[in-house]
């Protein structure tokens, strides 16, 4: 009887993920892995939604539906330390340590804000600056800091000893026109390839950022949303220069999109992965606690819309710029014009405002239910 209880748990698990495989097939996957290249540039932390985004792109690749070249850390709501060791962590526990990662910085082209800064644009969050000043601006694997999450300790993994923006330009040239930026963090090793290399921007296939409030509030002061407040400078770079197509997720998006107890139900309904397990394992059990719990979402919805174009229901194409002149509370203020009408000083940028809520979730339960 044991025996057989055993088989049919089998066989439900292998058609649950044979229908999330073919369920794959209704979506307008628009890439390949021969002519599309990632490097996903994270802030990661320990299962944030980008995780959801890192597994999102683990996905992806393992399907072939992109080639996800490295995993890059950079600063802004984690150190270096946290970040790079939470990225290991993360590959580790899915069994991907064919990713490599590369360590970026989390010290800001122009140095970390001071008491004064802080206090004058009312920034919330300054742990991730504080611990920074702590440790230093090493970038080495062997002086990582605290960490912020004594669970998961320290990887068996190691990151390379190539920095991410050296990785990031050396990748561009490997694949001239075939390498997406996916930044979700600060931008600060996008900008240092670019300072690096002056032809870095052109010779990518675009980049999309998770950073910016445009309609809404800033989540760091008044009016600056917290990625790219951290390292407002870096985004003026990125933005002005010559990127084929530069798409901006705001943090606008995350009024419309939530987590909730139901993604959770979707997730198990479709759980025969490694990718899937480890979110019924370390995360599911908070919403089946507290079926109330909603979490907003940023990180997921860019690589989800990178991937799926089609998710997409309210974009605009406008002119952009980011405010780093001021002192005062609109320092980091991303600025937008109806698109064509913006000053020299703006670009030209696709920034996504909403998705089909229902289609992602779907998506990217069906995504992580797959087995490729």
């Amino acid at each position: 009887m044991k025996k057989f209880l055993t088989l049919v748990c089998i066989l439900v698990l292998a058609l649950s993920s044979q229908s999330a495989l073919a369920a794959m097939e209704d979506y307008n996957i628009v890439t390949s892995a021969e002519t599309h290249k990632v490097i996903f540039d994270t802030d990661m932390g320990y299962f944030g939604d980008d995780t959801y985004a890192l597994f999102i792109l683990l996905q992806a690749d393992a399907a072939g539906y992109i080639d996800l070249l490295g995993v890059t850390s950079v600063g802004a709501n984690v150190t270096i330390a946290e970040g790079t060791t939470a990225i290991l962590n993360q590959l580790e526990a899915v069994g991907r340590d064919d990713i490599p990662v590369y360590m970026g910085t989390d010290i800001p082209l122009m140095g970390l804000h001071d008491d004064a800064t802080i206090a004058a644009n009312g920034l919330k969050r300054i742990k991730s600056m504080q611990k920074v000043l702590d440790y230093g601006d090493t970038i080495s694997y062997d002086n990582l800091g605290d960490l912020e999450n004594e669970t998961w300790g320290y990887s068996s993994l190691k990151p390379q000893e190539k920095s991410a923006w050296e990785f990031m330009i050396d990748s561009v040239h490997e694949y001239p026109g075939q390498v997406t930026i996916i930044a979700v963090g600060a931008c600060t090793n996008v900008a240092l390839a670019i300072k690096e290399d002056p032809t870095f921007a052109e010779n990518t296939a675009g980049i999309y950022y998770m950073g910016g409030a445009i309609d809404v509030p800033g989540n760091a002061n008044a009016c600056g949303e917290f990625n790219w407040f951290y390292d407002p400078e870096s985004v003026q770079i990125c933005l002005n220069n010559p990127f084929p197509y530069q798409i901006v997720v705001p943090h606008d998006i995350s009024y419309h999109v939530q987590i909730t107890k139901s993604v959770f139900d979707m997730m198990q309904e479709k759980d025969n992965t490694p990718v899937s397990n480890m979110f019924m394992e370390k995360l599911a059990p908070s919403y089946f606690e507290n079926p109330t719990r909603t979490s907003s979402v940023w990180d997921a919805l860019t690589a989800a819309v990178f991937l799926c174009p089609d998710l997409i229901t309210e974009t605009e194409f406008r002119d952009l710029a980011i405010d780093v002149n001021s002192s005062g509370y609109s320092y980091a203020n991303a600025v937008t014009w109806t698109s064509g009408n913006g000053p020299y000083e703006s670009t030209n940028v696709q920034i996504v405002f909403n998705v089909d809520v229902d289609a992602f979730w779907t998506f990217v339960t069906d995504l992580f239910g797959a087995q490729f």
